[in-house]
């Protein structure tokens, strides 16, 4: 029995991996996290998100000991690029809370790797973002957001559901006088 159980994990976890294929509807989360199937759906999501840009820019880009605080602030300055105002690496550490010796390192990555490029005291973006199939890549992360926006609208709506429902039940064990 116990093997059963440990091979239904191991075939779940594989199925699981596979961004495309969570089984959202048969995850029973455990009840001690609050708003667990919310939280399920948006770390789905941040997690599809994180895998879709290793896709793009490949293992440079990962490579970091801290990746993930190097895709942060690569991503900040990107949101600066498109506002058209460069950013320095002081505004980066003060904005992202982070010691501006890693945002230093992680500045100097991006740029040997010909991502950013300084601009007097700041930095920006290059053009290297300007990836292959862009559009088909962005419309990707699109349909993750709307999905996962649209299974969050229904959860919330069936427990809106179930909120007016306990509440009638509570109502109606209630004594006349109170309603």
């Amino acid at each position: 029995m116990i093997d059963d159980d440990i091979e239904e994990l191991a075939a779940t976890r594989e199925l699981a991996d596979d961004l495309h294929f969570v089984m959202l509807d048969d995850a029973k989360p455990p009840p001690r996290i609050t708003q667990a199937r919310e939280r399920l759906l948006l770390c789905r999501l941040y997690v599809g998100l994180i895998r879709s840009i290793h896709e793009d820019y490949g293992a440079e880009f990962v490579a970091s000991t801290d990746s993930s605080t190097l895709r942060t602030i690569g991503i900040y300055v990107f949101l600066r690029t498109l506002m058209c105002t460069p950013v320095r690496a002081s505004t980066i550490a003060q904005t992202l809370k982070l010691p501006k010796t890693v945002v230093n390192r992680s500045l100097q990555e991006m740029m040997k790797h010909g991502y950013i490029e300084r601009v007097g005291n700041a930095y920006r973006m290059t053009d290297k973002v300007n990836i292959p199939d862009l559009q088909e890549k962005l419309q990707h992360r699109i349909d993750m957001i709307l999905q996962t926006a649209s299974e969050l609208s229904k959860l919330r709506a069936s427990g809106s559901a179930a909120d007016t429902k306990r509440a009638t039940e509570v109502e109606s064990r209630l004594p006349s006088s109170s309603h």
